[in-house]
């Protein structure tokens, strides 16, 4: 059967990119902290010798918006183009294409179908930062095929916490189903809280600390319950306004599965706290 071999969270944060793109004498401590959490990640990575990517991000109203909003969608190409124009002129990020693993998204489209949950699904999906960024940290080759997933977290009525679990747990099972030895890993991408656009975007602190550190503990300890309960909408509303990207990690939890958290860390910045999260068997 097919297994997953590591699974990775991090953050889409699209200045990253324009930050390491200066010569390495102008990082500053903050920036060398990303970059080192994002080594190590990429190093766990790399030892797991992946075959496919699956990688779970959200849209940014570029493809999708209120006249047509998918819950949950999965790209199904042979190639994938990314990103968008605004996202190269802001944030100096490389347009690019990364391979992608049809028969893979297939055998996930359909076995959650028989499993209850019913994927949109797109033969022309172009992605962005949710899945270059993270991409750009882990395996900035873009060598791997990827199946992208794309999940509504930004345009309410959004689908409740409970259900970014349930559908975690779903895609699971359909891998442990999979005929074969494929060797499979999950990039994970979400926030913890954040502000963007909003008046409080670049605050001197994060914007809800106490959420953050809750919100690390969770994962580490893999304590779901608490996190359904707590991941309301009225609390990750409370804490930033895209905050609610967060719940994405509840769906990492679930694909999880038997696997051990083995590196947490909310890295405390200006304006928001940085995830970096790694599971392995």
């Amino acid at each position: 059967m097919a297994r997953v071999v590591c699974m990775v969270g991090l953050t889409h944060n699209p200045f990253h990119h324009r930050l390491i793109s200066q010569p390495r004498s102008q990082w500053n401590q903050d920036t060398q902290n990303m970059v080192e959490r994002g080594e190590i990640l990429r190093e766990k990575l790399r030892k797991a010798d992946p075959q496919s990517l699956v990688c779970v991000g959200n849209d940014h109203f570029h493809q999708f918006f209120m006249d047509n909003m998918p819950a949950f969608i999965l790209g199904k190409m042979e190639v994938f183009d990314g990103i968008y124009y605004n996202e190269a002129r802001e944030f100096h990020l490389p347009r690019c294409t990364v391979p992608g693993d049809v028969e893979l998204a297939q055998q996930i489209l359909e076995g959650s179908m028989k499993r209850g949950v019913d994927f949109a699904f797109s033969n022309e999906l172009k992605i962005d930062h949710s899945i270059v960024v993270p991409l750009l940290f882990v395996r900035p080759e873009m060598d791997l095929p990827i199946v992208p997933i794309l999940t509504n977290c930004v345009a309410p009525p959004l689908p409740p916490a409970q259900r970014f679990y349930q559908v975690g747990k779903v895609i699971r099972e359909v891998i442990d189903e999979i005929p074969g030895d494929k060797r499979i890993g999950i990039v994970i991408s979400a926030n913890l809280s954040l502000e963007v656009g909003g008046p409080l975007q670049f605050d001197p602190k994060p914007m809800d600390e106490k959420f953050d550190d809750e919100a690390v503990e969770w994962i580490s300890k893999g304590d779901i319950d608490t996190a359904i309960r707590e991941c309301t909408f009225d609390r990750l509303t409370g804490a930033g306004n895209v905050t609610h990207a967060f719940v994405n990690f509840l769906l990492a939890m679930a694909l999880a599965k038997e696997m051990r958290c083995t590196y947490a860390v909310g890295m405390k910045r200006k304006g928001s706290t940085q995830p970096f999260f790694a599971w392995e068997p």
